[in-house]
């Protein structure tokens, strides 16, 4: 696959999913987040935990309705820490989700939508053949974790837990699916745990930050975790993509596409 495909999509779940810059010691003490509170009955959530998590943050309308582009990017930029520009690269691929012609607005739960962005082989959740695709899944998460050896997540140890969800999903699941924009999405949400659960700089992240937000939807700040004190750039992710794709076996010449 060419990575430029890959970048593209990528961008778009990173942005999403992402998980903070911890240079700025002043910033990083002004910010607070918002009030956590469970979704109710009635709220819509989605296939995509970063989304989720800024819903019950109130960072996104806590009942997941009627997102339009501007109240993403905002939500994104203050909960995350990501670039406008980013959210607005999302936006219009989660638009597409809407079973509404010419739609301006999406609910979380859309985005489950089959054969649009909704993907198999994720790292938490259920592939849809098996299982509800949405809640965290301990046992899809108990495959992927046991390639966390280390309390930091490295760049190798996740790029083979991502391909271990890819095999498993082919060997098991009859009805398996992997379009090109679904293969980028999933490299998209593997760097977005560097580039908002970590620093954007380093090549490791905490384990027990990931595990806290994807199992609970929620920013892990109760064990330490801090916004990053700087805006998330599309860098970062053509960056930890490539080094994903390298440490799978998948970067073979792509450097020269940077």
């Amino acid at each position: 696959m060419k990575l430029s495909s890959v970048i593209s999509f990528s961008a778009i779940f990173a942005s999403a999913l992402a998980f903070p810059t911890y240079g700025n010691v002043n910033a990083r003490q002004t910010w607070q987040p918002r009030n956590w509170t469970a979704p109710g009955p009635n709220d819509a959530r989605g296939p995509c935990p970063g989304l989720n998590t800024l819903a019950n943050h109130g960072y996104l309308p806590h009942n997941g309705r009627d997102i339009t582009r501007d109240i993403l990017a905002d939500a994104m930029l203050n909960g995350f820490n990501i670039a406008k520009s980013d959210a607005i690269i999302l936006f219009s691929q989660a638009v597409r989700t809407n079973p509404k012609p010419f739609a301006r607005t999406f609910d979380l739960d859309t985005l489950g939508r089959e054969g649009v962005l909704e993907h198999d082989f994720s790292l938490s959740r259920s592939d849809r053949f098996f299982a509800d695709p949405l809640p965290f899944n301990e046992t899809v998460w108990a495959e992927t974790a046991s390639f966390f050896k280390t309390p930091e997540i490295t760049i190798q140890q996740l790029a083979d837990a991502r391909m271990a969800r890819l095999e498993t999903s082919k060997r098991t699941n009859p009805e398996h699916k992997t379009s090109l924009l679904a293969d980028g999405f999933s490299w998209g949400e593997c760097a977005s745990f560097f580039e908002i659960m970590a620093d954007g700089t380093t090549s490791t992240v905490r384990k027990d930050f990931i595990e806290y937000w994807l199992r609970n939807e929620r920013l892990p700040t109760e064990i330490g975790w801090t916004r990053r004190s700087t805006v998330m750039e599309t860098s970062e992710r053509t960056k930890f993509t490539r080094l994903l794709m390298e440490a799978a076996g998948q970067g073979t010449g792509l450097s020269s596409l940077l």
